[in-house]
């Protein structure tokens, strides 16, 4: 196995969640522009056009199109699609009601709640430094809920439902993100096309009431939402939901500039303590990541193996790298109990658990 291979794929899961991160913090952008438009109506039109983008995509490539699965695959998509929907009819609510620095809260606390479900169901772990920069979050985030008066009901819906689907995508790891998108999007349309009778039969339509200019901006929907959810998809199995905790305050940060400088809101000294602390906490946990210390191999058994199998198959110091690298891939996507369910039934299908061919050995 070339050992790059790992190394390359985590990489590319890192900047695909980045993106993924920054298009949601922008996102209130959107909504702002058809905050005429009812938030179920604009949940229906992106699950719509979402369907037929994702749709035209698999048709037009054989590939996608075998990949489509049985009612076990729909199955597995149930749970994603009802977190997607409750999430985005928050966001939506959060973005046309003046309550974007509340979204910015809620997905502020979203790493918090990430890191929790990781250690707890995934078996992973923190290091001191991390473990302090959630500590500060968790700190600015009870500052933020004094600030507020109470627990913030947006804040706390986006928190929940997003952080489940983090898990979600980390436990039920995708074997293609458009076609995996794609199914949560056809589970998810019954309830887009009610939605769109019952407002015809009284006569509350905004696509087929507003300009044209409105409509198109509507049927933006479609590839504004599967772009960044088919790159989400595709970066959970890759990354470490730890470490996808740290990340995910990319989107937040995005969000409280557009909610201080375009839609104008307030911000007290109270919330500007409460953000202090948060920002510490993520340069923290930034410079946590970021730092490199030499490691220590405690892998046992079959994790040892393959390290010794690497280290055989160069010389020197290039040797003992990939020996490194091959043990850190292995240790950080090691099976858990959480999954081991999850992934026998994967295999009842008859297809290949994604990202996890070279572990063979560590079954």
């Amino acid at each position: 196995m070339n050992a790059s291979n790992p190394k390359q794929k985590e990489g590319a899961g890192y900047t695909a969640l980045l993106v993924a991160l920054c298009w949601w913090g922008l996102m209130p952008l959107y909504y702002w522009h058809l905050k005429e438009v009812s938030p179920p109506e604009m949940l229906a039109h992106r699950v719509f056009w979402s369907f037929v983008v994702l749709s035209a995509v698999i048709m037009l490539k054989p590939a996608l199109r075998r990949q489509m699965g049985g009612w076990r695959a729909f199955a597995l998509a149930l749970l994603p699609a009802i977190l997607l929907s409750a999430n985005w009819v928050v966001y939506i609510l959060a973005s046309v009601t003046g309550n974007a620095l509340q979204a910015s809260l809620g997905y502020f606390l979203n790493p918090l709640l990430s890191a929790a479900l990781g250690i707890v169901f995934l078996n992973e772990r923190l290091n001191g430094l991390k473990a302090a920069a959630l500590a500060l979050g968790l700190a600015g985030t009870i500052v933020q809920c004094v600030a507020h008066g109470g627990l913030p009901v947006f804040a706390v819906m986006l928190t929940v439902t997003f952080s489940l689907l983090g898990l979600t995508r980390k436990v039920w790891p995708t074997r293609n993100a458009i076609v995996s998108t794609w199914r949560e999007t056809v589970v998810m349309m019954p309830f887009a096309l009610g939605c769109f009778g019952n407002l015809a039969s009284h006569h509350a339509l905004a696509f087929a009431s507003y300009d044209a200019d409105a409509s198109v901006l509507m049927m933006l929907a479609g590839p504004l939402t599967v772009v960044p959810l088919a790159l989400y998809a595709y970066a959970m199995p890759l990354v470490s939901l730890t470490e996808s905790a740290v990340m995910q305050y990319v989107t937040p940060t995005v969000t409280f500039i557009l909610a201080l400088t375009v839609f104008h809101e307030r911000l007290t000294a109270v919330d500007l303590a409460g953000y202090g602390l948060i920002w510490c906490g993520l340069a923290l946990a930034t410079y946590a990541s970021v730092r490199r210390r030499p490691l220590t191999i405690t892998v046992a058994g079959s994790g040892a193996t393959a390290a010794t199998a690497g280290a055989q198959s160069v010389q020197g110091v290039q040797g003992a790298s990939v020996a490194a690298s091959n043990v850190s891939f292995l240790a950080a996507h090691k099976k858990t109990p959480a999954s081991a369910g999850v992934n026998r039934f994967w295999h009842s299908e008859g297809r290949p658990e994604p990202e996890r061919r070279c572990e063979k050995s560590d079954a």
